[in-house]
């Protein structure tokens, strides 16, 4: 019999074209004052702007102290989002580290429930969310995502069953990926996919949002 090398490691990956999700999002960026004595201008020909000698644009309404960041609002924009998860762990009495069947029925799941919508962040920052409920002429309803920071006021209106809520601060590319884990383990302990204690593996999720330009949370 051929000797094994000790402290032998084993994970396996989930990585194939159906773990995608088509969704829009926005994410907010602050825009600190670069120091108490900035040099404020006021451009003559656009009077709602305001340019500090950083070269950074802000609206007058997004100003803050030296000492809060303001915020740049990017727009609303759509990514065919790509998942993939590495496991890594100790392997049960057949061998397998995790259940690969129900790991991947789980991650189908959350995609699904994200996929054509839009991602809103709950507490996104100069963000302020009015719901119309349905009505007989409107019968699915709205949300709208009014932003007060830079470069200026925007107004979104999105049917309520677009609506997908992330408990976080903003929409980014790596809260998403923060969320879709942790749901993910949620499910796949509760359908008995980890032989052991999820404190004994590590993951790793992988969400691509376009070609080449991807975030990963790690976890264990």
């Amino acid at each position: 019999m051929a000797r094994r090398f000790p402290q032998r490691r084993f994970a396996v990956s989930l990585d194939d074209a159906e773990l995608t999700f088509n969704a829009a999002h926005f994410v907010a960026f602050p825009l600190a004052v670069p120091n108490p004595d900035a040099a404020f201008a006021f451009d003559a020909t656009a009077p709602d702007v305001v340019c500090i000698n950083n070269g950074d644009v802000l609206a007058p309404a997004a100003l803050r102290s030296a000492s809060e960041p303001a915020w740049l609002g990017e727009p609303i924009h759509g990514h065919d989002f790509r998942v993939s998860i590495r496991v890594e762990g100790p392997r049960d009495a057949s061998g397998c580290v995790l259940d690969f069947i129900a790991a991947r029925r789980a991650l189908l799941e959350i995609t699904a429930s994200w996929n054509h919508r839009t991602i809103v962040a709950t507490s996104a920052p100069e963000t302020e969310y009015r719901e119309t409920p349905p009505t007989p002429e409107n019968p699915v309803g709205e949300i709208a995502v009014l932003w007060r920071g830079a470069p200026a006021p925007r107004r979104w209106v999105v049917p309520l069953d677009a609506v997908a809520w992330l408990d976080a601060l903003n929409a980014s590319t790596e809260e998403i990926a923060s969320v879709l884990l942790d749901r993910w383990l949620e499910k796949i302990v509760e359908l008995g996919a980890l032989p052991f204690p999820a404190s004994e593996y590590r993951f790793a999720l992988r969400l691509e949002e376009s070609p080449g330009a991807f975030a990963e949370v790690l976890l264990g």
